[in-house]
């Protein structure tokens, strides 16, 4: 590795760019850096936020994902390529050098790694977000998760196999599944390579429509032509399933249903079986209710989720059936049980409600850590327990659980029942050992999850202690993304109310070697400066 070439791609970035820009500079790097940034008709002031760090500055006019990075490649001089998105802040000075050290091992085709979400993100559900923020690396074969939010790959890898110019999404998973199959080669998961992922706050119900003039029919005619008789290759299958799925109000649409539900069920690939999931998740008919249902015994963690979300957007449509399916013994494999319950519990129905907490207090109970973790997680979604006692212990009783990956997702389910949930009484009183965690969990990710649940808690509660706990852990933590969570958690509960603590506890903090923390106290103390100017 001779010289490494960073693209940051960007349109109309101007709240994150520079800090992302300040934090590749600040990298030390164990090999030359140059800055390539990639400018998508900004309208802002990105271009001119960008230029005082930027080796190059590349203008793309009709963006589309796979042809913006080939063009930016082809601007590149390194031999090897990171590629970083415009509102994810690397971590600290070490991210660089930890995103590219895989990469010195021949048999690694791509790196990837971690993205931390902010606190109160909605992007995808909470079990999807912690894949990405997991402290274990990976090596992945096949299916793989490789993002370009936070990425690296050789040139000499991307010579070989461009990116694909005619994708509309998920570019990146898509060169993973051209690249891997060539031998015994793998894509590397990284999770000392980490950014803040910004910009996803709410639910990734993505919409898309080329502006290409055409007509609803002629492209609901092209999308059935491609998804009728055999089955086509991956970009023209996710394309069809993004139309069908963007035209969902179109009545000839619902004509498609079939044609959807075969390539949920029958499609090779992850990705277009997760595409059209949530296509079908759109036509709330009672035909799409059967195939989303038969979708939730799904191999792959994605669509077996998308068909879950899927069904909740149904709502009533899909309850009497995914109900009926139920009572049928076996009809619904128990690993998938928790992803019925969320489906039911966020249908919006009473019915639903009930029986998905019967769902939930059977899988925390039936000795499969792995189904009761899914079960915590998606009560944490569903957001309340009232009533259900035998539940929230289940909670609480996993809170220093000695895998750390359930005691995450027990004291993050414990955090959204503080915020949500109507029985605060009883979720109140495990508040100690919220706090005890916050404070004694040997592992980073645990301890950063109750900060930020006794960050929700008190904003909830406007609970002074609990912010007390906040800050404290940004005083003495010595882990960043502890810290990180306490000032997020802490501007959070500034604009809800409590702003004098917060501000004061980010104006003491003066010295971190954490961009996201620094990032995060500029955000308070600009925020407090612009109100004072207005009072």
């Amino acid at each position: 590795m001779q010289k490494l070439s960073v693209i940051v791609r960007f349109r109309n970035e101007a709240v994150h760019l520079g800090a992302v820009l300040r934090a590749i500079r600040a990298q030390r790097c164990s090999v030359p850096v140059e800055i390539v940034a990639v400018d998508n008709s900004s309208t802002d002031d990105s271009r001119a936020i960008a230029a005082p760090y930027a080796d190059k500055l590349v203008d793309i006019t009709d963006y589309k994902p796979g042809a913006a990075l080939n063009r930016s490649i082809e601007a590149c001089t390194g031999d090897h390529v990171v590629v970083v998105s415009a509102h994810a802040i690397p971590s600290d000075e070490r991210w660089l050098e930890n995103l590219i050290r895989p990469l010195r091992s021949p048999d690694v085709l791509g790196v990837y790694g971690g993205q931390i979400y902010p606190v109160n993100a909605k992007f995808l559900d909470k079990r999807d977000l912690d894949i990405f923020s997991d402290i274990q690396p990976r090596s992945e074969t096949r299916d793989s998760d490789f993002w370009n939010a936070n990425s690296a790959f050789s040139i000499a890898s991307w010579e070989k196999q461009p990116f694909d110019e005619s994708v509309i999404e998920l570019e990146d998973h898509h060169w993973t599944k051209q690249i891997l199959p060539e031998g015994s080669r793998w894509i590397r998961f990284e999770p000392g390579a980490r950014v803040y992922h910004y910009g996803h706050e709410l639910r990734n119900d993505r919409q898309f429509l080329a502006p290409d003039g055409r007509s609803t029919e002629d492209r609901v005619r092209e999308a059935v032509r491609a998804l009728e008789g055999d089955f086509v290759a991956w970009p023209e299958a996710m394309s069809a399933g993004m139309t069908l799925g963007s035209l969902w109000r179109e009545p000839q649409v619902r004509a498609t249903v079939p044609l959807l539900g075969r390539y949920l069920l029958e499609y090779w690939d992850f990705d277009v079986r997760w595409r059209m999931a949530g296509a079908l998740g759109r036509l709330d008919y009672p035909e799409s209710v059967p195939y989303l249902v038969r979708g939730l015994a799904d191999p792959s963690f994605y669509a077996r989720d998308e068909c879950a979300w899927s069904l909740a957007r149904l709502g009533g449509t899909a309850v009497p059936e995914l109900i009926r399916t139920l009572a049928r013994p076996g009809a619904i494999p128990d690993e998938s049980l928790p992803f019925a319950a969320l489906a039911l519990g966020l249908s919006g129905t009473r019915e639903g409600r009930e029986r998905a907490l019967d769902l939930l207090e059977q899988c925390v109970a039936d000795g499969n850590e792995a189904v009761a973790r899914d079960a915590v997680y998606f009560l944490g979604e569903i957001g309340s327990a009232e009533g259900r006692p035998a539940l929230l212990r289940a909670v609480t009783d996993r809170l220093a659980h000695e895998d750390y990956r359930t005691a995450r997702a027990a004291v993050w389910c414990w955090g959204m029942l503080a915020e949500n949930g109507d029985d605060s009484e009883r979720v109140d009183a495990a508040t100690a050992d919220i706090v005890a965690v916050s404070r004694q969990h040997p592992q980073d990710v645990v301890r950063a999850e109750a900060v930020a649940a006794l960050g929700a808690q008190a904003r909830k509660r406007r609970a002074a202690a609990a912010l007390g706990e906040v800050a404290r852990s940004l005083r003495t933590d010595g882990a960043g993304r502890v810290r990180y969570a306490a000032i997020q958690s802490l501007r959070l509960a500034a604009v809800e109310g409590g702003a004098e603590t917060c501000v004061e506890a980010a104006a003491q903090h003066t010295d971190d070697n954490d961009f996201g923390v620094l990032f995060e106290r500029e955000l308070i103390l600009a925020t407090h400066q612009e109100k004072g100017k207005q009072s």
